[in-house]
């Protein structure tokens, strides 16, 4: 029996009609709605894991294979002056101190352990329990007995909202939990777009180095981009990888948020 019909019993009850909902037959319906909610939480739930998990499997290669072989390339260039790139947003991010490759470097290193220590990168194992602190079935309490059978109308109205309330919190935690499977199959469709051209730009590097060297001054203005181009993939991967993707509350973090946007207008730039 649904939700919606346990409430057309109640608020018969109420009009009048005691005979249409037995205080036994509510609360077991009761209990049979939170079994049902139970299933379909921990199902939403499950499914979200395991996407996040396969994102944190796209996350960890990633960082611990082309970040690897990116971050050894680009300290090796010297001079390096991403001023000769100025169309291409995000290089501010690349100081001429290298602060921010030497983090990349240490994230890097961070998920090449990740690597050893999980082996074969199976994606089972990653997300889980994630959302456990967030997919709560919500409690909900019967009705007074006592209080149904005195034809008492304020408990018959209160187990009503009890019920509406329970019905929307649990819409709101699958729907939630709908979306953060969405948002990581994003990210994770994005990281992926990202690696292609990241993998070209890698290979562009190298050939730039093996033909013209590693003084920044002496590359030509389409070496230049290349190379910032490179750079500038590298920024969004490692904003999409390096902080955890939700909150404590199971919201995307803004910082991701603001990395999948800049991922999106940059695909879009450069096309298939």
């Amino acid at each position: 029996m649904s939700i919606s019909f346990i409430l057309r019993m109640i608020s018969s009850a109420v009009s009048g009609n005691s005979s249409s909902a037995k205080p036994e037959s509510i609360n077991g319906e009761v209990e049979r709605a939170r079994r049902r909610a139970t299933k379909r939480i921990n199902r939403a739930k499950v499914r979200a894991q395991d996407e996040l998990g396969e994102l944190d499997r796209v996350r960890i290669t990633l960082m611990s294979g082309d970040m690897k072989k990116f971050t050894n390339l680009f300290s090796q260039l010297e001079n390096v002056d991403f001023h000769d790139c100025e169309n291409l947003t995000g290089l501010d991010h690349f100081n001429k101190e290298r602060k921010n490759w030497k983090e990349l470097e240490n994230l890097s290193a961070k998920a090449m352990s990740v690597v050893t220590l999980t082996g074969a990168m199976d994606a089972v194992g990653f997300g889980a329990g994630v959302l456990d602190t967030f997919a709560i079935v919500p409690q909900i309490k019967g009705l007074d007995i006592a209080a149904a059978e005195k034809h008492d109308t304020a408990a018959l109205r209160e187990m009503g909202i009890r019920l509406q309330a329970f019905q929307q919190e649990v819409k709101r935690l699958c729907t939630r939990m709908q979306e953060i499977r969405r948002e990581a199959r994003q990210a994770e469709d994005a990281l992926l777009d990202l690696s292609d051209y990241f993998e070209d730009g890698i290979e562009d590097i190298r050939r730039i180095q093996s033909t013209s060297g590693n003084d920044w001054k002496k590359y030509t203005p389409a070496q230049k981009i290349l190379i910032g181009r490179t750079a500038q993939i590298a920024r969004l991967i490692r904003a999409l990888s390096k902080v955890r993707f939700l909150t404590d509350g199971a919201d995307l973090r803004p910082e991701i948020r603001e990395a999948l946007e800049a991922s999106e207008e940059l695909l879009d730039e450069l096309g298939a």
